[in-house]
């Protein structure tokens, strides 16, 4: 019997397969197929897929769903990317299954993300989940995610990442995207890039499908840790976060339920939306650890993620900000993003494969510092405000060492 530690370590292990979505469907198949028992939302996009996500989670528990969710990558621990009612996957739930269907994972050579995805719709099955929301890993049209049948299809938007596989255009990487667009199921989506919507309406008619954009959101009022606006007939939603580009996010989530109540698919009250937006809080994302000094992460791991967040950090004065980012990243736009609001620009290495070496990039304005923990600890005592941000690989060891700690 193996250890959870061993399980995922060997689970983890598997990343890289050179698996087909073919072999997926076919796998499912020979374990009866629990995806298709399984009520549920497709989530795509560049960006702010998992805040999307957690948005309409929150809405339908509050409307009084059973909602599973799976996403990635894991912030915290392995088990966070599987979770029903926003709680993680617990371990005996997990070994379980390893006991049932190890051996057909070694059979079928699945990688990490196929057993994973296969964990969460034998779970949610097995939970009767009213509904669950999946978030693609990458792209849409091959990802091991695109086995489902939604009530509806999300785009969040598109941006320049991974462009190594999506291809390198915004038109490439929305064809992959669209690609979660199924027959006779509408796709929702924030993107307004005109070669982007193309793409998108486009698919959507082929598939006779509706492509349908958010409206605009009004009324937009910024306080130090809060936002309020407008979306449509819904006047004063509060985000309980300062982000800016948490509204597109809400306002993306607040039309997926508009459209799914008007659809008579889901019961879901005005009341329910005003509840499920304002307690909302995504972890890793404009997560505020100190208010005074400022301490803060965001996992803004692409060129479109850091241009969102410096909207948001605008103004804010002697602002030091920490960052580490993939090696397929656009590294020196970030930095020149970054460098708009900020002359304390440090960055550090951390442990993944795929990082950069980070001492490459640092100059004359641009410090390298060697201790992650050490130069934290400095800023903060110094009463500096510090933002940390880049690869979620890094927020989520950053994460871990800023939860270890008392910042009141």
């Amino acid at each position: 019997m193996k250890t959870i530690t061993q399980l995922i370590q060997e689970i983890e292990e598997r990343k890289n397969r050179g698996n087909t979505l073919s072999h997926f469907i076919s796998y499912m198949n020979s374990i009866n197929n629990p995806h298709q028992h399984v009520t549920s939302i497709h989530i795509a996009g560049t960006n702010g897929k998992g805040s999307t996500l957690n948005y309409i989670r929150s809405i339908l528990q509050s409307a009084g769903y059973k909602v599973g969710t799976f996403t990635s990558p894991y912030l915290t621990h392995h088990q966070d990317r599987i979770r029903i009612q926003n709680q993680d996957i617990p371990d005996d739930i997990l070994m379980k299954y390893a006991d049932q269907y190890y051996d057909s994972w070694i059979k079928w050579d699945l990688s990490m993300f196929e057993i994973d995805m296969a964990i969460a719709c034998l779970w949610f099955l097995e939970e009767k989940v009213d509904i669950a929301i999946f978030e693609t890993g990458l792209g849409g049209r091959l990802d091991f995610t695109n086995i489902i049948h939604p009530l509806v299809s999300v785009i969040t938007n598109i941006g320049m990442d991974h462009m190594h596989i999506l291809g390198d255009t915004y038109e490439a990487i929305a064809y992959e995207k669209a690609g979660i667009i199924k027959t006779g199921i509408d796709v929702i989506t924030a993107e307004n890039k005109l070669e982007c919507l193309r793409i998108f309406q486009d698919v959507a008619k082929s598939k006779q499908a509706n492509c349908i954009q958010i409206s605009s959101i009004e009324n937009i009022r910024r306080f130090p840790h809060q936002i309020c606006f407008d979306y449509e007939l819904l006047k004063d939603i509060w985000i309980s976060q300062g982000a800016m580009y948490q509204t597109k996010n809400a306002a993306l989530a607040i039309e997926t339920c508009l459209y799914l109540r008007n659809q008579n698919k889901l019961y879901i009250e005005d009341q329910h939306i005003y509840e499920g937006i304002s307690s909302t809080i995504w972890e890793g994302r404009y997560e505020i650890f100190c208010k005074e000094p400022l301490l803060m992460i965001d996992g803004a791991h692409n060129k479109e993620g850091i241009d969102a967040l410096v909207e948001s950090l605008e103004g804010i004065s002697d602002l030091h900000i920490l960052f580490s980012v993939l090696q397929d990243k656009q590294f020196d736009s970030m930095l020149q993003s970054l460098k708009q609001v900020s002359n304390h620009i440090m960055v550090t290495n951390f442990m993944n494969y795929r990082s950069l070496d980070m001492k490459q990039v640092a100059d004359e304005q641009v410090v390298y510092v060697n201790n992650m923990e050490e130069t934290i600890m400095r800023v903060w005592k110094n009463k500096k405000p510090l933002v940390i941000t880049g690869s979620l690989y890094f927020i989520s060891e950053v994460r871990s060492f800023l939860k270890s700690k008392d910042w009141s």
